[in-house]
């Protein structure tokens, strides 16, 4: 006789189907005679646990195609200039900024300065 592998171990099986038979106990209270409430919650926890599963698989099924990764490009890609490399980039100073008010301003009474003009 072989060994039955469901891919988990059984007594998570056991234990969700347990689950499912107090629930429905609960919740079959008042709606159906209590000689029948035990048998009819031990007979509908499969049967809810294997309906479960197949409203979990749909969903997952409907919903795939929207996590899936795209395979290949969605239209014509623009084309960008070459990334530049880190060598090329500027270096940070980790010094102290100037502020832009602390910068020295040129004064309109500034002495003039030598222009190269040519005569004729």
């Amino acid at each position: 006789m072989g060994v039955l592998d469901l891919g988990y171990p059984l007594w998570l099986l056991i234990s969700v189907l347990l689950v499912f038979a107090v629930l429905l106990f609960y919740m079959l209270r008042g709606r159906v005679s209590e000689r029948l409430r035990a048998p009819l919650a031990l007979v509908l926890a499969p049967v809810c646990t294997v309906a479960a599963l197949a409203v979990a698989v749909v969903l997952s099924a409907l919903l795939s195609p929207f996590y899936e990764t795209p395979t290949g490009p969605a239209g014509p890609q623009p084309s960008t200039s070459p990334a530049t490399t880190p060598g090329t980039m500027p270096l940070e100073t980790t010094g102290p900024t100037a502020s832009p008010t602390s910068s020295p301003t040129a004064s309109p009474t500034a002495s003039p300065s030598a222009s190269a003009t040519a005569s004729p």
